[in-house]
């Protein structure tokens, strides 16, 4: 989904307004019609190329409807200028906000917030998302991940299961996820090479 995003020519951390829109349920649905990750409405996903209708239903595709909602969310920012003002309209609609701008034209949305002018939930969707992309960086950030050169890779034969390669390469469970994050058993498999293991440096 980052992938996506980013090659869609937004800000990677984009890649997590699903989490506040749908807690990363792909079918997940809203009271406005809204539906899927981004949680586009049906007139919102049509306008940026979606097919909704009985038959077919684009906004549960993970790949069309992130592309749709990159497409919103650039317009969105091509028109408000101010990433805070777009996701905003992205979550109050474009109405709203430029109903708010009328009455204090140029104003933030840090601004529009505090003068009320903007729907309570609006008011909280913006500060919501920016604590989720917070709290993604400090994860991120504090995750134990050996570098390169702490990493050698230990090959075990086919077939081993991930219990006999950890005990080939004398490494446990909790070691070998902690050496391979990425994996969960932490193994790679290759039907001709057998398993490709992360191993600590020393084992």
């Amino acid at each position: 989904l980052r992938q996506l995003v980013v090659d869609a020519g937004l800000p990677p951390g984009l890649a997590l307004l699903p989490a506040v829109e749908s807690g990363f349920e792909p079918r997940a649905r809203g009271r406005l019609g809204e539906l899927g990750l981004w949680q586009l409405r049906p007139a919102t996903a049509r306008r940026f190329g979606l097919i909704v209708n009985s038959q077919r239903d684009d906004r549960i595709d993970l790949a069309r409807s992130t592309h749709a909602a990159a497409r919103y969310l650039r317009f969105l920012h091509a028109r408000y200028r101010d990433w805070p003002l777009a996701l905003a309209a992205y979550n109050a609609g474009e109405g709203r906000i430029n109903r708010a701008l009328a009455r204090q034209p140029r104003a933030s949305f840090w601004e529009l917030a505090a003068s009320g002018h903007l729907p309570r939930k609006s008011r909280d969707y913006v500060p919501r998302f920016l604590a989720v992309v917070r709290l993604a960086e400090h994860v991120q950030a504090c995750a134990p991940r050996p570098s390169a050169a702490q990493v050698r890779v230990a090959a075990a034969p086919p077939p081993s299961p991930p219990a006999r390669a950890a005990h080939e390469t004398r490494t446990g469970q909790s070691t070998r996820r902690q050496a391979t994050p990425h994996c969960d058993p932490a193994f790679a498999r290759k039907p001709e090479t057998g398993i490709a293991l992360a191993a600590p440096p020393g084992l």
